[in-house]
């Protein structure tokens, strides 16, 4: 199976977001951060040059793991993934997260849904320090199918200029892989497809798992990785953060290079997760699909400094992480190769 039969073309929306990226920028003023690739857009506020905190604000949605939620009973857990995901972009630019504005919508509300989609949107916020302030829930009947409920935020945060990260992984610096939990937010399409074909249900085990079962496994909560970093992002100790979402290692570590660097991952840096296992076996799915789809068991990669690496791997490992060192930076034409 391939992502695009699953109905996902990857480059097809890289393709659009470049056309798409000329209009928008039209907009923009002095105030905003140029931040090319980046995680969350960024502008001075209230001033662009008064020396007050920036503002940083990013968009996502659940998208079709809200499928397999609604199937298991577990709504909240899956609206609670789309704070983690908001919080995890703004922290790759440095920021704290500030705030939330969620946009629910069904064909038909059901009370029972919308509640929980609520709960765990506000329970996620306070995990993550953000407000819950307020949003939009839409009914339309024309636009969504019955029994389904979409959920998307937009969050903002703020960051001292002098914090701001961007593309800034240059030659000579270490990657370190922080563990994903299950898929968190990406590649449903796909993963959905390989389960119904399967014809496994959600209380069935795991193949290869370790007593987990398959609805666990993938409705595990999209991780939320402030609590390590923020105190080394605080130290100066990080040189640049990717969010390993759509688009897999690859489509998400080159947003952060900086010209004439090349990164180089070496997948055999660190186990591939017993879920993603399962996915490429059950499903036929070709290497490369399965570097676009999934990020095969890492959510977060961490640049620095060579000669810090082992000491910020402990420290991430003491305050909860699991990490491996997974590839470095390279002098070459901007991109990511894979070494194996």
């Amino acid at each position: 199976m391939r992502y695009r039969e699953a109905g996902v073309d990857v480059g097809r929306a890289d393709a659009l977001k470049q056309e798409i990226g000329r209009v928008v920028r039209a907009t923009w003023g002095p105030a905003v951060r140029p931040l090319p690739g980046g995680f969350a857009g960024v502008m001075g506020w209230p001033s662009p040059d008064g020396g007050a905190p920036l503002l940083a604000a990013t968009m996502d949605g659940v998208g079709t793991k809200l499928h397999l939620a609604i199937e298991a009973g577990r709504v909240d857990d899956a609206a609670a993934d789309l704070v983690y995901h908001c919080a995890d972009d703004l922290l790759c630019h440095g920021a704290r997260p500030l705030a939330l504005l969620d946009y629910i919508a069904q064909a038909r509300l059901e009370p029972a849904v919308i509640q929980a989609v609520v709960r765990g949107l506000a329970r996620a916020c306070a995990e993550v320090g953000a407000a819950l302030l307020g949003g939009e829930t839409a009914e339309m009947p024309d636009t969504y199918l019955p029994e389904v409920v979409d959920v998307a935020g937009c969050m903002i945060g703020t960051v001292a200029p002098e914090r701001l990260l961007g593309a800034d992984a240059h030659p000579g610096d270490a990657l370190l892989g922080l563990a994903a939990a299950g898929l968190h937010t990406n590649g449903f399409s796909l993963a959905r497809r390989v389960r119904a074909a399967s014809g496994l249900s959600l209380g069935d085990p795991l193949p290869g798992g370790a007593g987990e079962t398959l609805g666990e496994a993938l409705l595990a909560p999209h991780r939320w990785y402030g609590r390590a970093l923020m105190p080394p992002l605080e130290r100066g100790r990080v040189r640049a953060l990717a969010h390993v979402t759509g688009g897999g290692i690859a489509g998400n570590l080159v947003r952060v290079l900086g010209p004439e660097s090349r990164a180089r991952i070496h997948p055999s840096g660190w186990p591939r997760p017993a879920l993603v296992r399962w996915l490429l076996s059950a499903g036929g799915i070709p290497e490369a699909d399965a570097r676009q789809a999934f990020n095969l068991g890492i959510g977060m990669i961490v640049v620095c400094a060579p000669e810090g690496s082992e000491r910020l791997a402990a420290d991430l490992t003491a305050a909860g992480e699991q990490v491996w060192p997974i590839g470095d930076v390279v002098q070459g034409p901007r991109g990511v190769e894979w070494s194996g």
